[in-house]
């Protein structure tokens, strides 16, 4: 575990010294404003502040995930120093894992801080009346959405890290990662309307559980969760074991990977 965090620890400082950490917290505030102030607010079909943020969240963070863990190895591989890094005293999974803790402790804490951020300034500013004339969600919907995409950036942390792994560059690894965010694109919605004619199925409110575990990973049935507190809990927890799931797999995988020093 020592270990573990010696590499998170240094995974921070060297994102820190590239401004990965700061690109990161302008991208969120740059993301945030949009929302606010842009057209890409709220629909015909908004009922109050809470959905134009989340259907533009939903999208962005899979790509917070994708942009922070794109050279999680493969960068190693580009910058020339795996072998450095795999001949010091250090498991591999220690290795795959203080860097993972170090993209958690990265995100988490500025996305969730923006978002309050912004709900506040949403309220005291009075955007949501004299912009969009839709009232503010209560603060606990509000911090339902926060969990979601927070648990959905996570996510696409350890599949964006597992990719990395096969990929021969940075660039091939986001564009690989991007793939896995269909669920998450309108499209995907679309999937599942047409899944849902097709079965006779109206709503999500009666479906199994384990049928409701698989469907987290779509926006969505995250947006309805948003309004269900059974439901919301049951996507944060399906997404994090999603979420833990994919790093075993990595974890076990880049054990017995043969890593190629030099390119």
């Amino acid at each position: 575990m020592l270990k573990t965090l010696v590499v998170m620890k240094r995974e921070l400082q060297e994102n820190l010294r590239n401004y990965k950490t700061a690109f990161l917290l302008m991208f969120i505030f740059g993301a945030i404003l949009m929302a606010l102030y842009t057209e890409v607010g709220p629909t015909a079909d908004s009922q109050s502040v809470l959905d134009p943020f989340f259907e533009l969240f939903a999208v962005l963070c899979p790509m917070i995930g994708i942009l922070t863990a794109m050279d999680a190895v493969v960068g190693e591989r580009e910058k020339g120093t795996m072998e450095l890094v795999l001949s010091k005293p250090l498991s591999r999974r220690s290795l795959l894992l203080g860097k993972f803790m170090a993209y958690v402790v990265m995100i988490v804490p500025l996305l969730v801080a923006e978002l309050i951020a912004a709900y506040y300034w949403a309220q005291v500013s009075g955007i949501s009346q004299y912009r969009w004339q839709l009232p503010m969600p209560p603060f606990s919907q509000w911090m339902t959405m926060v969990a979601i995409v927070t648990c959905v950036s996570l996510l696409f942390l350890a599949i964006t890290t597992l990719i990395s792994m096969f990929a021969p560059t940075t660039a091939t690894t986001a564009l690989c990662a991007l793939v896995f965010m269909a669920p998450a694109h309108p499209l995907g919605g679309e999937f599942l309307r047409q899944v849902g004619l097709r079965l006779n199925i109206d709503s999500f409110a009666g479906l199994p559980v384990i049928i409701k575990f698989f469907l987290s990973v779509f926006s969505k049935y995250q947006k309805f969760a948003l309004s269900f507190p059974n439901d919301a809990r049951l996507t944060c927890v399906s997404l994090l074991i999603m979420t833990l799931m994919v790093l075993l797999v990595a974890s076990i995988i880049f054990e017995r990977q043969n890593v190629a020093f030099k390119n």
